[in-house]
């Protein structure tokens, strides 16, 4: 006798499974990009269309599955280097960000045969604690009812009554790794942080990226104006496995 499935289990399956068949788009047009092409773009408008120029099977999943670079593992070998134009487009325009990544999830499933799963894996992070001589953050006292904390730019961020966890996640996006919130502070503040961001690193064949403008980098800035530190460590980091791809067929 086969033990009995959890009614949640199917529910979880049951719904999951509406949602990767009602979420697709209309119309989906892929091909290889044509040969020499450097340049890649990815853009999708407001409502459900994608059009992509030479992107790659990683930034795609990175935008339908919301990871960072670091949180991906496996792949075929051609992930970063195969490039793919694509236009697509569903039948609703006032699609929501969330059905449009349910959209892209589905096309990867449809046309490039993509299987993944979640997974937790030992890997390095930067844990987030008071810097010697103590934090220098004072709490937000304003009735302000927005709650931010935004990368103006290169190298400048600005928070608006925001928490540690807040901070840690915006400094995960520069800093390419997990960060974890370790000091202790529990309220809501104010304030602006001014780094010297690192260059990209350059494509093989060009110059280093040169830096831009003048700064502390974002370890020193945290210490200095915010009384912050970054302590490397390992701990758990939760990824996304690649267990299966394949190049899509043109149409």
């Amino acid at each position: 006798m086969k033990p009995a499935v959890p009614v949640l289990a199917l529910t979880i399956l049951a719904y999951a499974a509406y949602g990767q068949a009602a979420a697709k788009f209309d119309v989906a047009s892929i091909k290889m990009s044509g040969p020499g092409e450097s340049e890649r773009s990815l853009t999708h408008n407001a409502g459900a269309r994608l059009t992509t120029s030479n992107a790659t099977l990683k930034m795609l999943i990175l935008l339908a599955y919301q990871v960072m670079p670091y949180q991906l593992s496996g792949g075929p070998s051609w992930l970063e280097s195969d490039g793919f134009d694509i236009e697509a487009k569903a039948a609703n325009p006032k699609a929501t960000q969330a059905q449009f990544r349910q959209m892209l999830q589905g096309l990867l499933a449809d046309r490039f045969q993509l299987k993944v799963h979640m997974a937790t894996a030992e890997l390095p992070v930067y844990m987030l604690v008071a810097a010697k001589g103590g934090a220098k953050l004072a709490e937000a006292k304003q009735a302000n009812p927005e709650v931010s904390v935004k990368i103006d730019g290169p190298g400048h961020m600005t928070a608006i009554k925001a928490t540690m966890p807040m901070l840690t996640n915006a400094l995960t996006r520069p800093l390419q790794r997990k960060v974890v919130d370790q000091t202790g502070l529990v309220g809501a503040y104010n304030f602006e942080l001014r780094y010297l961001p690192d260059p990209k690193p350059p494509r093989p064949g060009d110059d280093a990226a040169p830096p831009i403008g003048n700064g502390p980098s974002l370890f020193t800035a945290l210490q200095e104006q915010l009384g912050l530190s970054l302590k490397a460590g390992r701990g758990p980091v939760e990824v996304l496995v690649i267990d299966h791809a394949e190049r899509p067929s043109a149409n």
